[in-house]
């Protein structure tokens, strides 16, 4: 506290040398204006090392500018780094059923527990229905086999890809789009009577959460979710609930 006293008592007094003000200061020698900006330069720096920004101390990338606008917009930028990553791992927590936050809690209030009449009911996709045709475990996804790999996607060490199969079929007399991808629509699974956690985010083509295209009627198409589990918990899956969320509702299933 004393040592920020100090220096803007150093940068006030800085002010009055270069500003010439006051006969007491007619001994100063006269400064050409690159001198003067130099000066000010070196004290802005001095403060800038010395001062706090959001609570942080100045980063060395911010002590080494020596435009004192630099250093405020450096700053700034590292604040909204950490604002950035904050809201990502909050939003991960939500994502994977972890305590919300209480900024969450009248939103999380609001959504109300539906009965759940089907997955396409749900999601509001007239004339389809979607089934669930079962799950297998596996390493990596799609098989080695498959003609799709260019979105391929491998368990992490020690876990398993527990794929969770549907079929989404057009029960419409007439062929129509089925878009998941605009539904805003969040998928959570259990295993075993667990916790509920995320699907993992991916670019397969044949993903349930983010698909769309043109099914023709009465036509189907197979479409997954995937979750990650421990190698030892894939070894006896038992049981397998499924949840979905919106902006306003929730329900929740049992698939097996």
């Amino acid at each position: 506290m004393r040592k920020s006293g100090i220096l803007c008592s150093f940068i006030i007094s800085l002010g009055l040398l270069l500003s010439g003000c006051g006969n007491s200061f007619d001994y100063m020698p006269d400064l050409t204006e690159e001198e003067s900006r130099l000066i000010a330069e070196y004290a802005a720096g001095i403060l800038i090392k010395h001062d706090k920004y959001g609570g942080k101390l100045a980063s060395d990338a911010q002590i080494a500018a020596s435009d004192e606008r630099e250093a405020v917009r450096l700053a700034n930028v590292e604040e909204l780094k950490a604002l950035l990553k904050e809201e990502s791992e909050e939003g991960t927590d939500e994502e994977q059923g972890g305590e919300d936050s209480q900024g969450n809690d009248s939103a999380q209030a609001e959504q109300a527990e539906a009965p759940f009449e089907g997955i396409a009911a749900f999601c509001g996709l007239e004339g389809f229905q979607v089934t669930y045709t079962g799950h297998t475990v596996c390493d990596s996804y799609p098989p080695a086999d498959s003609e799709e790999l260019v979105f391929a996607m491998d368990a992490a060490p020690g876990n398993r890809l527990l794929v969770l199969q549907f079929m989404a079929e057009n029960t419409a007399m007439e062929d129509r789009e089925f878009n998941m991808l605009d539904q805003n629509v969040r998928f959570q699974v259990s295993v075993n009577e667990g916790g509920m956690d995320g699907v993992l985010p991916n670019l397969l083509l044949d993903d349930l959460s983010s698909y769309k295209g043109v099914i023709p009627a009465g036509s189907s198409v197979p479409l997954v979710l995937i979750r990650e589990v421990a190698e030892a918990e894939a070894a006896a899956v038992t049981t397998i609930s499924l949840s979905l969320r919106n902006d306003s509702a929730s329900a929740t299933t049992l698939l097996e």
